[in-house]
């Protein structure tokens, strides 16, 4: 089992994917209103590789417990 400083690094981290999740959910409708298409595609773009980025960290983070877990069978 993680330790509690652990357990706190990893709380705050999921904490913060998902402030960034909510962040981005407020970008994207409000894309399409700068009537721009060739900036609207490169922000959509741009929106779909953080993304990315946002659940690989939470995946890296996620198999912490999980690892933690499978030594003990």
């Amino acid at each position: 089992m993680p330790d509690t400083d652990q357990s706190t690094a990893i709380e705050t981290i999921k904490d913060a994917c998902a402030e960034i999740a909510r962040g981005m959910m407020k970008i994207t409708p409000a894309v399409t209103a700068l009537q721009d298409k060739a900036i609207e595609a490169k922000v959509f773009e741009t929106l779909y590789e953080l993304t990315k980025n946002v659940e690989t960290i939470k995946k890296q983070v996620g198999k912490i417990g999980k690892d933690d877990a499978s030594t003990l069978l």
